[in-house]
């Protein structure tokens, strides 16, 4: 069975997740839960767990240095963020750190199943891989260091090694990553990859001083990925230099695009190979947008850029999306896209800011109670891990010009008219049931996950009143009903109808009826005798 771990501060939390999760359906065995962040790394380093539920806002370490860690220390578990809505900006940084999912509190059984769903789907497709494929030859035995196992002796020190071919258990190692700068579609694998080792063998006896090995292979997974590793006793940093230009020549004989070359850390032998594949890769994310075939090494310092998001340029194209407005939706896109990858901007800070986007789309489907999934056929997992595969704007914005926003924008032009009647209703009995309470839009808005703006306008349209004035008239045609009646004073009256200043609450009156309260007062007396 899979292992889970839940981690909250909250115990009631973690309770109703235990109590609501089908533990027997999925094939899931709760193995801990944690109150903290420091509790949850050390039950995670010791359980080892498939799956983990992560509060982000808790005292000492939080969500965000949590999920960190534990994509250091244990990349191939999966995380779904638990979080309110007042604290989206918390789920924003998961999805910065790359956690699995979210739910958003309270969670809602079916959409818990939901995640559950996915996520045991992906469990098991990881699995499928590791069980299916053999490793007979050099680039097996390394796709499943660099791709599916766990090397890293100083993390993993009770992890069980995977046995090294002869000639790579000592000496240094380089990791060398190579993706292309654009996405192209179309498998060039197998060319690429026997064109480097024709390239290697052949400069094999005037680098490193003749005395290396290497392997050339692919990613399982995309196909505009090739890693060089090598191994041996003098491995200086001006050879591997002439080796860069060497490869970056030949990229550009075959004229298969160009590549970009991201260089791990140097190890002190094989056993760090995982590691420095991962370090060469995060050197690829901090490529410059507007640079293209160049080589970036790896340093100590791996943190990743933070993402200066343009937070109104988003508000304003979801708020052309969900107004169904084709020609504004696709303006604001290409305004917020510019904003996102100007040259100087990283491979990161492009691809984080398209998942922020994905999910914020995503969280004003839910506030329609819809999702992305059934509007465009893929979750936002599944858009991340296509964004992921992408190093260039244009291709990343393909994404959302040719699936997403086509998609969205038909569901909203679907549903405007009859969710638009039901949006308004609601507040309409909102209103009836609580006039005499403080009501605003905004708030109203707000808690069912919709923009302002947008119900400002869908209730002007609706009813031919905006939402103050149809309030005010609500709260006086009430106070005059209670006037009929000779037992409440005026002042009493107001508060009942949602005024407490009852010198205001006489102003309105005045102004709505034409009549002060005395006059009005008098004169219904009068008409009921």
């Amino acid at each position: 069975m899979r292992k889970v771990v839940i981690v909250d501060d909250e115990i009631w939390i973690r309770r109703g997740l235990i109590q609501s999760i089908p533990w027997d359906r999925f094939g899931l065995r709760l193995v801990g839960e944690a109150g903290d962040g420091e509790e949850a790394h050390t039950i995670a380093l010791a359980e080892k767990p498939d799956l983990l539920f992560l509060d982000m806002r808790m005292p000492g370490l939080d969500g965000k240095q949590l999920l960190g860690m534990l994509h250091r220390d244990l990349p191939d578990l999966l995380t779904i963020v638990v979080s309110g809505y007042s604290d989206f900006e918390y789920t924003k940084e998961a999805i910065r750190q790359k956690a699995f999912d979210y739910l958003l509190k309270p969670v809602k059984k079916d959409e818990l199943v939901s995640v559950l769903e996915r996520a045991v789907a992906k469990m098991k497709q990881q699995e499928k891989k590791k069980s299916t494929w053999q490793f007979d030859s050099k680039e097996d035995w390394l796709q499943r260091v660099l791709y599916h196992a766990v090397t890293d002796v100083e993390a993993h020190e009770n992890e069980e090694e995977i046995p090294l071919p002869e000639g790579w258990s000592c000496g240094e190692t380089y990791v060398m990553v190579g993706q292309r700068d654009t996405f192209r579609d179309g498998c060039e694998s197998n060319k690429l990859v026997g064109q480097l080792r024709e390239l290697l063998n052949r400069n094999k006896p005037f680098l490193f001083g003749g005395e290396w090995n290497f392997v050339v292979t692919t990613s399982p997974e995309a196909n505009w990925e090739f890693v060089i590793t090598i191994v041996g006793e003098r491995l200086q940093l001006e050879e591997m230099n002439k080796l860069c230009q060497l490869i970056q020549r030949l990229l550009k004989q075959l004229e298969m695009g160009s590549y970009s070359l991201g260089i791990g850390l140097k190890k002190k032998d094989a056993h760090y190979l995982r590691r420095a594949y991962l370090e060469a890769g995060q050197a690829l994310k901090k490529k410059r947008l507007g640079v293209s075939g160049t080589v970036l090494w790896a340093d100590n310092d791996m943190s990743k850029q933070r993402v200066n998001y343009p937070q109104e340029k988003e508000n304003a194209f979801l708020r052309s999306l969900q107004m169904g407005n084709k020609e504004g939706a696709q303006q604001e896109s290409d305004m917020l896209f510019a904003a996102i990858s100007e040259d100087s901007m990283t491979v990161d800070h492009l691809q984080r800011s398209a998942f922020l986007l994905v999910h914020s789309i995503e969280k004003q489907l839910r506030g329609t109670e819809n999702r992305l999934e059934e509007v465009c056929g893929k979750n936002p997992q599944m858009y991340t891990e296509m964004i992921q595969h992408r190093n260039d704007a244009a291709s990343v914005k393909r994404i959302f010009d040719e699936e997403i926003i086509p998609s969205v924008l038909a569901y909203y032009k679907r549903s405007r008219e009859k969710q638009g009647k039901k949006i308004v209703r609601m507040i309409q009995n909102m209103i009836e049931n609580n006039y005499d309470q403080p009501l605003s839009l905004h708030q109203i808005a707000e808690s069912h996950y919709m923009n302002t703006d947008y119900v400002s306008r869908l209730f002007k349209k609706t009813t031919g009143h905006n939402f103050v004035d149809y309030m005010t008239d609500f709260r006086i045609n009430k106070s005059k009903e209670l006037m009929k009646l000779s037992t409440y004073k005026n002042y009493e009256i107001a508060q009942m109808v949602g005024y407490e200043d009852y010198r205001y609450f006489s102003q309105i009156f005045k102004k709505k009826t034409g009549m002060t309260i005395g006059k009005y007062r008098i004169a219904a007396e009068t008409a009921n005798h």
